[in-house]
This record gives C-alpha cells, sequence and structure tokens, in this order.
C-alpha cells in the first residue's frame, strides 16, 4: 500500500506539473469588440451586457471593448479578461467607418461587432468580412 501511495503521489507530482507549464505556456488570443451604441441600438440596449458577459467567459483571452456612433468612437478598456459598457446611452445615426483602423483592432487575433438586425448601415456591416457579427434582434 506505502508503494502504491508513493507512486500516486508522483504520478500527481508529473501531471500536475505538465498541467502547470501547459497553462504557463498557452498563448493569449487578443479580441476587439465594438458596441454599435447609435440609435437603432435603443431597442435592443438592454441585451448588450448579457451578450458581454456570454463573450468574455473565454478563457486565455484578453479584450479590448469600444463603442461608438458617427462621429465619436470611444475604447472603453484594453487588456481586460471582463467586458463591462457602463454609462453609455445609444444615441445617433450608426456608422461602422473607420472601426478596423483602432490599433487595438488591427493587432486583435478576432474582431467581433455587437449591432442589431434593425440596422440602416447593413452595407458596412456586410464590408466587414473578418469580423464576428453579433446582430441582436429587437
Amino acid at each position: 500500500m506505502k508503494a502504491f501511495a508513493i507512486w500516486l503521489a508522483i504520478v500527481a507530482v508529473i501531471f500536475g506539473g505538465y498541467a502547470l507549464i501547459t497553462t504557463m505556456l498557452r498563448d493569449t488570443r487578443q479580441v476587439f469588440v465594438f458596441v454599435d451604441s447609435s440609435l437603432q441600438m435603443k431597442d435592443v440596449w438592454s441585451e448588450v451586457p448579457r451578450e458581454l458577459d456570454r463573450i468574455d467567459d473565454r478563457e486565455y483571452t484578453e479584450f479590448t471593448l469600444a463603442h461608438g456612433q458617427r462621429q465619436t468612437r470611444t475604447v472603453v478598456s484594453t487588456g481586460s479578461s471582463e467586458l463591462t459598457l457602463v454609462g453609455v446611452p445609444p444615441f445617433a445615426p450608426c456608422s461602422f467607418d473607420g472601426i478596423d483602423q483602432y490599433p487595438e483592432a488591427q493587432d486583435a487575433d478576432e474582431r467581433i461587432l455587437i449591432t442589431t438586425t434593425d440596422n440602416a448601415c447593413s452595407e458596412q456591416v456586410a464590408a466587414l468580412t473578418d469580423w464576428t457579427i453579433i446582430e441582436l434582434a429587437p
């Protein structure tokens, strides 16, 4: 029985070490999330936090969160493991021109746009070919 306990301890240390090294060497993915904060999002705005929470459940991922309208685009957080958008009301017409010009978007492994199906900018959304588009339905 003593030999079995020693063998079990050695196996646990070896596998534990392997798991620790694998975890430490794993690359962290960079994800850029852009939330459409135009007036068209008003009907689905309450769903945005739930969608952000679903996205930030990923492991080994750092996020950059930005939001914007036609004139103003703002990076809310960079290098975070949680996505939180507070105090941003939907306002103004939509425009996605230039959202791929953020340095964080260019460096990201994945780019996500959260918008609505009731969108006046559907042509601009269609032009974002290498983005993951999440459309919230009213």
